[in-house]
C-alpha cells in the first residue's frame, strides 16, 4: 500500500510539474506575442495582422463541428483578450511596478 501511495503521488508531481511547464510556455508566447504586436503596432501592420487572424478563426468556426466549435470559440475569446491587454500596455505606462507585484497576495517575484 505505501508504494501504490508513492507512486499516486509521484505521478501527482509530476503532472504538476508539465502543468507548470505548460502555463510558463503559454505565458511565455503571450509575452513575446504582445511584444510583436506592440512592435507591429508601432510600425502600423497590425491592423491587417488582426483582421487576417480573426477571419482564419472566424472561418475555423463556420466550419467546424459541434465540439471544435466550442475550441475555436475559445480560442478566438483568448486571442481577443490577449489584443485588450497588448492595448492596455500600449496606453498605460509600461513600467513594470515590482513594489505592488510583491504586494500582491498569493505572488511571489523572482528576483
Amino acid at each position: 500500500m505505501k508504494n501504490l501511495i508513492l507512486g499516486v503521488i509521484a505521478k501527482i508531481s509530476k503532472m504538476d510539474a508539465e502543468a507548470k511547464q505548460l502555463a510558463a510556455k503559454v505565458e511565455a508566447q503571450s509575452l513575446l506575442i504582445g511584444a510583436l504586436l506592440l512592435t507591429i503596432g508601432k510600425n502600423g501592420g497590425m491592423n491587417e495582422m488582426l483582421e487576417n487572424v480573426r477571419k482564419a478563426i472566424n472561418a475555423a468556426l463556420d466550419a467546424a463541428d459541434t465540439p471544435l466549435k466550442s475550441d475555436a470559440e475559445i480560442l478566438l475569446n483568448e486571442f481577443n483578450n490577449l489584443l485588450l491587454l497588448t492595448q492596455l500596455l500600449e496606453t498605460n505606462d509600461a513600467d513594470i511596478d515590482i513594489d505592488a507585484l510583491r504586494s500582491m497576495p498569493g505572488e511571489k517575484t523572482a528576483e
